[in-house]
């Protein structure tokens, strides 16, 4: 007989004990009596194989190796480098102090140090008309950063340590379960520890529901399905902070355009803010200086989003060109791909050098097109996120263009590669961008042929260079 309370399913209990291949199971013909309360319902748990926690113990085993092997990398590296680990003891955000006022009977200043006072003399008189044109809210309660990459993790630790509380809704809750008990991304970034008021989740509905910024850290061909998840929770009125760079394939929009599609939100219900500029994440973990661009179409979010990220180490500037900041961020991955293909075909810096120029003109060409500013291409959006990102050696992009250029196979490099190489997807699309815009972009157009297996790098390369020279002023 079987005793079943009234908050338990009976079928479920008939399914269990009902006979199975014509004979009674061992339970009921022995009579066992069934009692369960309403809160358990551990007896209609399957139990998991040997071979499912084996697995897990196997996962758990292979993030813990990750950290130490990360921990012991850079802990070399404080012996080989012991100034790369040195704590910052300088202020971004401060304006240096005036040099005093020339004695009497010295003689005149030198050039340098007159300019230089001119210059912190402009600084701060520019502070003073400028000091709360917008507002000066801030935001001194929760964010929530979408994704638990590398660079995710690196400014949800960043917004952290300055003091608000952080939470990393993430979809692994093993990851999470390692943030949360040893203060560690065991996947990313693995070397650092987290700050203390940092934490990670996986319930996106809980966390969302009394936050006051959002930061979407997810790659750009994965935010529009996971932003519609968690549309419904997003508070209204709070600043949405995107820091992914690229072209979405299906809707070709950028994040500035796909946010808000997403959610189903106007951009006055919830005004986009994007982050852009030269801001590799491993050195934002270990806070050396930094300086990005907030561009927004809403100025009062775009302060919001400048206080709530800068600090001693990171500086942020603001701007409306939005279309510039997002052209810029997307084509220089592409751009990257190319650098790195030279590097690995050995051509030289020269080279490299030259196919960068090229590219960063042909960046321009396609953004004024577009009706982007010309300065924003000029600015950290712009020619220092290129910069960082063909020159750098953490930048994945790069990466992928030096193992193309060294023979692998495309498949292959992703395949084994971690994270996600936007600039793959983006080069699908600059050649669609140039062809509706009627913009010839030559090096953009070579690496969207060599992703496609048109021509090999090799030759992709010096058919671009081999092009008839132009005047340096186009």
């Amino acid at each position: 007989s079987h005793l079943i309370s009234p908050g338990l399913d009976a079928a479920r209990v008939a399914r269990l004990a009902a006979p199975s291949s014509g004979r009674a199971t061992r339970g009921a013909c022995r009579g066992v009596v069934v009692r369960a309360s309403k809160d358990d319902d551990s007896l209609f748990r399957p139990r998991r194989s040997k071979a499912v926690a084996f697995a897990q113990f196997m996962t758990g085993v292979a993030l813990r190796f990750s950290v130490w092997r990360a921990r012991l990398k850079r802990e070399a590296r404080k012996v080989i480098a012991p100034l790369e680990q040195e704590q910052p003891d300088y202020n971004l955000n401060v304006l240096p102090l005036l040099l005093p006022v020339r004695p009497a009977g010295k003689g005149e200043y030198s050039v340098s140090t007159k300019l230089w006072r001119k210059t912190v003399y402009w600084a701060r008189l520019h502070n003073r008309l400028t000091a709360n044109q917008v507002g000066d809210s801030e935001i001194t309660g929760k964010v929530v950063v979408l994704g638990g990459g590398a660079f995710g993790t690196a400014m949800a630790a960043h917004v952290a340590r300055k003091g608000n509380p952080v939470v990393l809704v993430m979809r692994d809750k093993l990851v999470r379960d390692y943030i949360n008990t040893k203060h560690i991304n065991p996947r990313y970034l693995s070397e650092f520890d987290l700050p203390l008021n940092l934490r990670a989740s996986t319930q996106a509905a809980k966390e969302l529901a009394d936050c006051q910024a959002l930061i979407v850290a997810v790659p750009v061909q994965s935010s529009r399905k996971a932003l519609e998840a968690v549309a419904q929770y997003v508070p209204k009125g709070i600043p949405v902070v995107a820091l992914s760079k690229g072209l979405e394939l299906g809707s070709r929009e950028f994040m500035c355009d796909l946010i808000p599609h997403a959610l189903g939100r106007s951009r006055e219900e919830n005004p986009v803010v994007v982050v852009s500029g030269p801001s590799f994440a491993k050195e934002i973990m270990d806070q050396r200086p930094t300086a990005v661009v907030a561009a927004s179409a809403d100025p009062a979010a775009a302060a919001v989003v400048q206080r709530l990220l800068m600090s001693p180490y990171f500086r942020v500037s603001i701007t409306d060109d939005v279309v510039g900041v997002e052209i810029a961020g997307a084509l220089k991955n592409v751009l990257a791909i190319a650098a790195g293909m030279c590097e690995g075909l050995g051509l030289g810096m020269n080279a490299m050098s030259a196919l960068i120029c090229q590219g960063t003109a042909e960046i321009r060409w396609l953004a004024t097109a577009m009706g982007a500013k010309p300065e924003t291409l000029a600015g950290l959006a712009g020619i220092g996120d290129i910069l960082l990102t063909c020159f750098g050696t953490l930048s994945r992009n790069r990466t992928l263009g030096v193992r193309i250029g060294q023979g692998e196979a495309l498949d292959e490099i992703l395949g084994s590669s971690g994270g996600v190489t936007e600039g793959v997807f983006t080069a699908r699309l600059v050649v669609e961008l140039a062809d509706r815009y009627r913009v010839l972009l030559p090096v953009l157009t070579a690496v969207a042929r060599i992703l496609n297996g048109e021509v090999s790098a090799r030759k992709a390369v010096f058919e671009v260079l081999s092009l008839p020279s132009s005047s340096e002023s186009a």
